[in-house]
């Protein structure tokens, strides 16, 4: 079984590898998570359109999609930082968060940055996840003060339990 994480990531290897090449996004996708999509479409329920194979799809396409709108909103909030003296990864991951809280309105916000943040921590450097966490922050935050993100179901979830205060309760 693939999890999500696992698609978050192999999706930000294939964007890596569109950055650094270049290449049509059809042939990168192909060449980097056909397989990966091949697994999860023949496990997503069927006539199913919003499961894992989808995600993965929408994810990759729609990440390289908006990737301007993404890049602008991280520049106007990225104080005395240039895109282009920014990691590679780093921005990658802060596309693909963005492209979740904006375009994902079954995921929580909480649940794409923290998602997020723990990508940045395994593949960028060790400083990475506090800027990338101060960014995306800073952007939820306006955006949805101009109510430009929308959640329904499980997206609408705001907080959740931390382990350390409801440690009894689920004993």
């Amino acid at each position: 079984m693939i999890t999500r994480r696992q698609i978050r990531i192999k999706a930000m290897q294939a964007l890596y590898a569109h950055q650094l090449t270049g290449d049509n996004p059809a042939e990168v996708f192909k060449n980097n998570l056909q397989e990966t999509y091949d697994i999860l479409r023949d496990t997503d329920k069927k006539g199913q359109t919003d499961g894992d194979s989808g995600f993965l799809m929408r994810l990759f396409y729609d990440t390289i999609t908006h990737e301007r709108e993404f890049d602008k909103m991280i520049e106007n909030r990225a104080q005395n930082w240039e895109l282009g003296r920014m990691a590679t990864i780093d921005r990658i991951i802060m596309h693909q968060a963005l492209f979740e809280i904006l375009y994902q309105d079954q995921i929580p916000i909480k649940v794409s940055i923290n998602e997020y943040l723990d990508i940045a921590k395994e593949f960028s450097t060790p400083k990475s996840s506090q800027f990338i966490n101060g960014i995306l922050d800073t952007i939820q935050l306006s955006l949805k003060e101009e109510g430009k993100i929308i959640k329904t179901g499980r997206g609408l979830i705001e907080n959740s339990p931390t382990s350390g205060n409801n440690e009894k309760e689920t004993k």
